[in-house]
């Protein structure tokens, strides 16, 4: 579901009840769904939105021992990884129950690459360089480690970042490179590497997943499957009080405080305004209805 500029849906679990999910769609195909966050699952209505979204259970700072729990936000990205590892690694070994047969959705996030970017690690000079780095490491550690199991062949592991906010250092909300981000799918369940260059949102992850799984996605109405021909690729984004929209041809962000247009390029400068427009009207017009 788009990000909204000048509101936030999770701070209303009435709305966000009737919201679709991956995770709501998945359970509902018969995967078992699982969220894994080193930190505090309470911290914005998160537990709330991740239970009404789909998720059967939640593992997060109260799962691991108050030693292991030394930073800011709680657990250590490479703990949350190795507890994620373990538990794919019971299951493969007990083969005694049934549930286990169920394939399986989990979701883990990470919090170690946030400011203050302090890790236990040390390669680079700058913190927050470090701290990006240590996240890669223990990112790269997990697949070569869950590579070895079972479970691989089968598996479809989704990257993706929020939005690049933390480096240059003088990045803000106007910068256009803080909306640019990568999307990799990789896993013994991808047939060959390929490059696809086609704009999209977060948001279109559902669709996107959810078709290569031959599962219905008709309930997002906001997300659009990228890897379709048909589907018009373009790229919706919210920051507080401000939009963006780009295409091929213009990518422009809207300040509505200022009521004005604040970054407008391409080679049909001004295009995406209107559209950009009529979009947030129907997000907002969406909203009202949950």
């Amino acid at each position: 579901y788009p990000a909204q500029p000048t509101t936030s849906i999770m701070k209303y679990p009435r709305k966000t009840q009737n919201l679709p999910a991956i995770a709501g769609s998945l359970r509902d195909a018969g995967y078992r769904t699982k969220y894994y966050y080193g930190g505090d699952a309470d911290f914005t209505n998160m537990r709330s939105y991740l239970m009404s979204s789909g998720f059967e259970s939640i593992v997060s700072d109260q799962d691991f021992s108050v030693s292991e729990r030394l930073s800011k936000w709680g657990a250590h990205d490479h703990l949350v990884f190795n507890r994620l590892l373990e538990d794919i690694k019971a299951e493969a070994a007990d083969t005694t129950m049934a549930d286990n047969a169920r394939p399986f959705y989990r979701v883990l996030q990470t919090s170690s690459s946030h400011e203050p970017f302090e890790v236990p690690y040390r390669r680079l000079a700058n913190d927050r360089l470090n701290a990006f780095a240590y996240t890669d490491s223990c990112v790269g550690d997990f697949v070569k480690r869950f590579r070895e199991l079972p479970q691989w062949k089968n598996t479809v592991i989704v990257f993706v970042p929020d939005h690049l906010g933390a480096y240059p250092e003088q990045l803000n909300n106007q910068s256009v490179d803080r909306y640019q981000i990568p999307l990799l799918l990789v896993g013994g369940a991808i047939s060959e590497p390929r490059r696809i260059d086609v704009y999209g949102s977060q948001h279109d992850i559902a669709a996107t997943l959810l078709a290569q799984l031959s599962l219905p996605h008709q309930k997002f109405v906001f997300s659009k499957d990228m890897l379709n021909p048909a589907s018009p690729h373009f790229a919706f984004f919210a920051v507080p009080d401000l939009f963006g929209m780009v295409t091929p041809e213009n990518l422009l962000i809207f300040n509505c405080e200022a009521d004005a247009v604040a970054v407008d390029e391409g080679t049909a400068k001004g295009e995406n305004l209107l559209p950009g427009k009529a979009y947030l009207q129907k997000l907002y017009d969406d909203i009202a209805k949950r």
